[in-house]
């Protein structure tokens, strides 16, 4: 089968297409045809070997010193299933699913296995595959920030890269759960905060919104570059900041405190769970998903390279065979 390796740290070309051997599904597993795929934040930061300040040293000591360990990256996948092991019962060949190994990657091929217990759910009819994957990676982390900061209906939340995976599905679920939503973008995706649903857009590039005099009842930054300190003037009284992306040192400094939310969702169950909701908001026409671009599987490189230029709008699809 056809894959996307990468054997060392380094630009987008280091991802080439290769012939490696298909996997098979062992008794509790499925084995997938992957039909589309995405490039994503967490992609491109393995591929490049580039980590957040502080953290360079230890995810190279685990993930590899010279190139990522798991030669195959990729965090989510749709496609059919076409063979299923032995013992399993809640899935059968031809169901649509969606499936990942979260961040042991391996979805950036034509073919993947994954068991029937863990991150695979089946795609409802009406939704293409490049839908599916789509609204995966920036919806479940929206929701996981969401559910831990306790969003309420009526709550104020500023969203600071609105543009991006995260931020494009978090604007439109902070709006479903009945928030007031205030997005900051680039002057070229105003109009799409807006079509999302956004109350109010800042653009940054004609206004510094950290120097306003609104306050929020949650922050939430995609892009790890506002620290707590800044983060804070911008709360109201018991606001909440979620971190979505932060250095060493940002962590550091918010992990003690009550009202910083970080990490990632560590709960299975619960990520299929956010999974569900999102497949079944998009479906419903509750949640669009956002793409930039749909490129074929062996233009990887130029995936990689709209990842990597940090004007990425939602998603990028890879689309697969």
């Amino acid at each position: 089968m056809k894959a996307a390796v990468v054997d060392r740290y380094g630009p987008p070309e280091v991802a080439k297409i290769e012939r490696v051997p298909k996997p098979a599904a062992a008794d509790d597993e499925l084995l997938i045809r992957v039909h589309a795929t995405t490039v994503n934040s967490g992609d491109a930061r393995m591929r490049a070997g580039k980590f957040p300040r502080g953290l360079n040293a230890f995810v190279k000591a685990t993930q590899g010193l010279r190139g990522p360990k798991q030669r195959i990256l990729g965090f989510s996948a749709a496609g059919d299933v076409e063979a299923v092991g032995r013992s399993v019962t809640r899935f059968k060949p031809g169901d649509r699913v969606v499936a990942s190994h979260g961040f042991k990657f391996g979805c950036h091929a034509e073919y993947m296995v994954a068991p029937e217990t863990g991150l695979v759910a089946k795609i409802p009819d009406g939704l293409s595959y490049a839908d599916a994957a789509s609204v995966l990676f920036g919806g479940a982390t929206a929701l996981y920030f969401f559910r831990l900061g306790e969003l309420k209906s009526g709550e104020s939340i500023l969203i600071n890269g609105a543009s991006g995976a995260v931020g494009t599905m978090a604007v439109q679920l902070a709006k479903h759960a009945g928030a007031k939503v205030t997005g900051v973008c680039g002057s070229s995706n105003v109009a799409l905060m807006e079509s999302l649903g956004a109350d109010h857009v800042i653009d940054y590039t004609e206004q510094d919104f950290l120097k306003g005099d609104e306050r929020y009842d949650l922050v939430m930054v995609t892009q790890g570059n506002i620290p707590y300190a800044k983060a804070k003037r911008m709360l109201k009284p018991g606001g909440r900041f979620l971190m979505v992306v932060g250095d060493l040192f940002q962590m550091a400094a918010g992990f003690p405190r009550k009202d910083t939310i970080l990490g990632t969702e560590s709960d299975e169950q619960a990520h299929l769970a956010s999974w569900q909701q999102l497949l079944a908001l998009a479906l419903a026409g509750k949640i669009k998903p956002v793409t930039s671009r749909v490129l074929p599987f062996e233009q990887i490189a130029d995936a990689y390279r709209l990842a990597d230029s940090g004007h990425k709008v939602g998603s990028v699809v890879l689309a697969v065979g």
